[in-house]
């Protein structure tokens, strides 16, 4: 008897010890009187959120988890709102990084507003890099602006740089003595046809290219060292962390660029994660990770298992393959890979596990594509393939249904359609506009839509995206559009475009885009709680905070110090 009741005892005590000791449990960080929106399948809103070993440890109330927790540091977050880190399912950030040395010269009101932006951009550049500034006006200079425009004058400004600008209609271009010693331009080089190279009384280079001539800056401007990449990579992703990105989906890599990311990750250099997607035009590429596999999760950073193709182009330039006849010649638009080929690729992809996403942009583009996927999908019993269909601009009514029967994702750009609702009239028809942008529709029938900016082409801001998504106006003005006005889609579906729904287009949300328990801590610290403002002010917010795997990777301090 007495035996048993020591047992007992035993057996309570420790049991007393496992719970204290799972209570006890020391989160690295504790962020506390927040209003977090979760994005959970609950839409839970908590208060504060325990961090640990870079992934969530629970979420609930500021004073639950003060009781319960002893963490390392306390982060107040003073009511601010915090979102799970954005994920941009289409951005180069490659060319992004490489445009942060391009300078926007249009708003330039003189000479010496060039010379001040000028200057500011030797400061976020290395000696020896190249510095590139477009959009320049000469309408706006004086008879002295005039007199001062010459390479001296940039030699001045950036002695150990390589700099050229460009004017807006791109039929002049000015280079500095560097720039032009670089490019081997010379008073012996010869002007191509239509161009002239301008020089002075003594016959000596002012710097100046004219018309074709233009042209020597591009077709002789040397490839970037490897150095040089890595540096502009470093700068471009801190520059992407400000907008609370904290992954990107890049149909623009190639192998030296995914060999690149990878070292930079080794080297603990590269906060932001990678979903890198294969261009299934570049054989050299796909060959290798045919033969290769899939990469899931380097180092928690980096995922290479997704092969795309563009089917058509932009409805702008006539390149979208669209069901009727452009008004102007070309009337017809053809696509840039037969469906055979296509299908192929997408076979060939399906055999080694990779996902497999087609652009396409025109209604005949989208059917077309969806006729292969349900070929492929068929074919290949597909069950879990999470297929995308990128851009969607223009879809006939009968073909919308068929994204969710073949449990195809739609990925749609924002910024892009609302240009095209502005345009499409001039070269189409009025009937086509009753196609563009049809994202209510798609999301009830797939069950989902994740957004992208297609940055650096379109703005990269998340917040000016889902403006567009939950008001279908344009952002100068406080207008509807006037075209399918019932596409926009509710706040909360919006974010999840944004969040929850790319971490499953990608097999990841079950470890990503909501700030759940078990799950990475990747989230943001915003400066309005966008479910409960006027939209207007998604334009005006800002991100306080980038937190990816529980380290604050970015914070602005001025909104830290204003209390934001």
């Amino acid at each position: 008897m007495r035996l048993q009741v020591k047992h007992t005892a035993f057996l309570f005590i420790l049991s007393i010890i496992i719970i204290f000791s799972g209570c006890a449990e020391k989160p690295d960080v504790l962020y506390i009187n927040g209003k977090i929106y979760t994005m959970s399948k609950d839409n839970k809103v908590a208060e504060a959120v325990a961090v640990k070993d870079g992934k969530i440890l629970e979420t609930g109330s500021t004073s639950d988890l003060s009781d319960k927790y002893k963490p390392e540091e306390t982060i107040d977050l003073r009511g601010a709102t915090v979102l799970p880190g954005f994920i941009d399912t289409d951005g180069s950030i490659f060319e992004f990084s490489k445009n942060l040395n391009f300078i926007n010269l249009s708003y330039a009101n003189s000479l010496d507003e060039i010379k001040q932006l000028i200057i500011d951009r030797t400061k976020l550049a290395s000696e020896g890099e190249w510095i590139g500034g477009y959009g320049y006006n000469e309408s706006v200079f004086t008879e002295e602006d005039f007199q001062k425009f010459d390479k001296f004058y940039l030699d001045q400004i950036a002695p150990n740089f390589n700099v050229y600008i460009v004017n807006s209609t791109f039929s002049a271009a000015l280079l500095n003595s560097r720039a032009l010693r670089v490019l081997n331009i010379n008073a012996e080089t010869k002007s191509p046809e239509g161009g002239e190279i301008d020089k002075d009384d003594k016959g000596e280079l002012t710097g100046l290219l004219l018309y074709e001539s233009v042209n020597l800056v591009r077709d002789n401007m040397p490839g970037q060292l490897k150095d040089e990449i890595k540096t502009q990579l470093e700068r471009g992703v801190q520059e992407i962390l400000k907008y609370g990105i904290t992954q990107v989906h890049d149909r623009s890599v190639s192998k030296e660029g995914i060999d690149i990311i990878r070292e930079l990750i080794d080297a603990n250099k590269f906060p932001l994660k990678i979903y890198a997607v294969l261009s299934g035009e570049d054989n050299t590429l796909i060959d290798f990770y045919m033969n290769k596999g899939t990469e899931i999760a380097y180092k928690d950073r980096l995922t290479v298992r997704s092969i795309t193709v563009d089917y058509d182009g932009l409805i702008e330039y006539q390149k979208a393959v669209i069901n009727e006849d452009y008004k102007n010649d070309p009337k017809k638009s053809f696509p840039y890979l037969s469906d055979n080929d296509i299908l192929n690729l997408f076979n060939k992809a399906a055999d080694k596990n990779f996902q497999f996403s087609i652009k396409a942009v025109g209604d005949k583009a989208v059917t077309n594509s969806l006729n292969i996927i349900e070929n492929v999908s068929k074919q290949k019993n597909l069950k879990d393939a999470r297929t995308i269909l990128g851009y969607c601009e223009m879809v006939d009514a009968k073909d919308i249904s068929r994204f969710g029967e073949l449990k195809v994702i739609p990925s749609v750009r924002p910024d892009l359609t609302m240009t095209d609702v502005q345009i499409t009239e001039q070269l189409i028809s009025a009937d086509a506009l009753k196609k563009i942008g049809l994202w209510n529709s798609l999301l009830k029938s797939s069950g989902m839509i994740v957004a992208a900016s297609d940055f650096p082409v379109q703005q990269i801001n998340p917040f000016v995206q889902i403006y567009y998504l939950t008001t279908r106006q344009l952002t100068d003005t406080t207008g509807s559009s006037g075209v399918n006005t019932d596409q926009k889609i509710s706040m909360i579906d919006a974010v999840r475009s944004y969040t929850i729904w790319p971490a499953y287009s990608s097999f990841e949300e079950n470890i990503k885009g909501s700030i759940e328990a078990g799950k990475v801590a990747d989230m943001i610290v915003i400066s309005n709680d966008i479910f409960n403002i006027d939209s207007k002010e998604l334009l005006n917010t800002k991100v306080i905070r980038t937190i990816i795997n529980g380290s604050i990777v970015y914070e602005d301090k001025n909104l830290l110090s204003a209390g934001k």
